[in-house]
């Protein structure tokens, strides 16, 4: 990533490389081995995941993916997919503790039976 971009292309491919560094924690030469990885593979991807990053090749079985130990800090995220074409972040779910609907359902259903039991 030490040249200038000289295409639209390339300074997108930089852009999202160097935003990628705002959520992992990686050397310069990982940077790098990540941008040349997605200059010579344009089916290539980044999958993020909390401590590393895999760097595939879409639908191609045949090239063994390159796994990278890289800690994410950033605990907003799960992780992320950077390819040539986006970059996605996935979210930090966080589950809700509640769950009243399903109580209230179960109820309303005894009760419309037996009531049906008593009508008879």
């Amino acid at each position: 990533m030490n040249k200038e971009p000289e295409t639209y292309e390339e300074l997108i491919r930089k852009k999202r490389c160097i935003e990628l560094t705002k959520y992992y924690q990686i050397t310069k030469d990982t940077l790098n081995k990540i941008y040349e990885f997605l200059c010579n593979n344009e089916k290539g991807i980044v999958i993020g995941n909390k401590d590393s990053l895999t760097l595939k090749v879409n639908y191609n079985t045949k090239i063994e993916p390159i796994i990278i130990n890289a800690i994410c800090y950033n605990s907003a995220i799960d992780g992320l997919k950077l390819s040539n074409d986006s970059f996605q972040i996935t979210p930090h779910y966080t589950p809700s503790s509640s769950s009243s609907s399903g109580g209230s359902s179960s109820n309303n259903n005894n009760n419309n039976n037996n009531n049906n039991n008593n009508n008879r």
